[in-house]
């Protein structure tokens, strides 16, 4: 499950249990309390520049406001107590207000959820992607470069730095499903996200049933848009595609790959939510596992 995905589940249920579990922070999950919701406080206003900057800079990651974490036994930061803010319609208006100045340059992306718990009172999420437009500083007071390492935050070292200014742009790999109405079809293709260009791109996924790939390709004429790569196991209901280096997606643009289909009665074709498994990759770029739901 993705960063947004989890981000948009998340629910007071899910809050009360990292309190009950005593939840791990990790890599991609920080707990943070607040001092005043007005972010009148300057160390509340550090407290956000800092998340924003360390987690774009790493892999992205999501701050729950209105929990405290502290060291258990084992000495491992967890959610250990629950703090309500009041009011929380403020707290989540000064978020909004201050997210673009928190950082420079701005990153793109980023939102916040309340979490109520009745009355104007309970918590906040915040989701920060991954940015590829970084490093970026963390202002308001701060002035630094921090990133996310393990469960806390650091400030970024001359070497950081420098790796982060020369970093190339990357591509970012997801599946695009696209229903074709009245048919039973779907077609599966890759969209590129990022700001760099994906070559010999790489796509496996999971055919839910009770569908089945497309007997004649794309076009009804046997085209696929990247070769098939054959394997042991059920090839048929997980199939694989790969192409060479000649083989591009631009940023901001799909490349469709291949289709599947409903082969039964129309009387008997299904409705309703499909979740389709996959995973991506391409050159320079690691191998990615997800999941996209489609509504039939």
């Amino acid at each position: 499950m993705s960063l947004a995905d989890q981000f948009d589940a998340l629910q007071l249920d899910d809050l009360v249990s990292y309190v009950t579990s005593q939840q791990e922070e990790n890599l991609t999950l920080d707990f943070k309390l607040i001092n005043r919701p007005d972010f009148s406080h300057t160390d509340d206003k550090k407290t956000l520049a800092r998340a924003l900057s360390g987690f774009a800079n790493s892999s992205g990651g999501l701050i729950i406001w209105g929990i405290d974490a502290r060291k258990n036994g084992q000495k491992i930061d967890c959610a250990r107590e629950a703090h309500e803010i009041r009011p929380l319609s403020l707290l989540l208006s000064r978020l909004n207000e201050l997210t673009s100045r928190a950082v420079s340059p701005p990153i793109d992306a980023i939102r916040h959820k309340p979490i109520s718990s009745g009355q104007d009172s309970g918590f906040a999420v915040t989701l920060v992607p991954e940015s590829e437009s970084g490093p970026h500083m963390a202002k308001l007071g701060e002035d630094r470069y921090y990133k996310r390492s393990g469960d806390a935050f650091y400030k970024l070292e001359h070497f950081d730095l420098e790796d982060m200014f020369g970093r190339r742009k990357k591509p970012k790999l997801s599946v695009a499903a696209t229903i074709i109405l009245n048919r039973g079809e779907i077609v599966i293709g890759l969209r590129n996200e990022g700001r760099g260009t994906a070559k010999a791109p790489y796509l496996s996924f999971v055919i839910p049933e009770p569908f089945s790939l497309a007997t004649y390709g794309i076009d009804g004429n046997g085209s696929v848009g990247l070769p098939r790569l054959h394997h042991g196991g059920n090839d048929s209901r997980h199939p694989r595609f790969g192409g060479n280096a000649d083989v591009v997606i631009h940023p901001g643009t799909t490349h469709d790959i291949t289709k599947i289909e409903f082969r039964g009665r129309e009387e008997n074709r299904p409705r309703g939510d499909f979740v389709i498994e996959y995973e991506v990759a391409a050159e320079d770029v690691q191998l990615v596992k997800s999941r996209v739901t489609v509504n039939v």
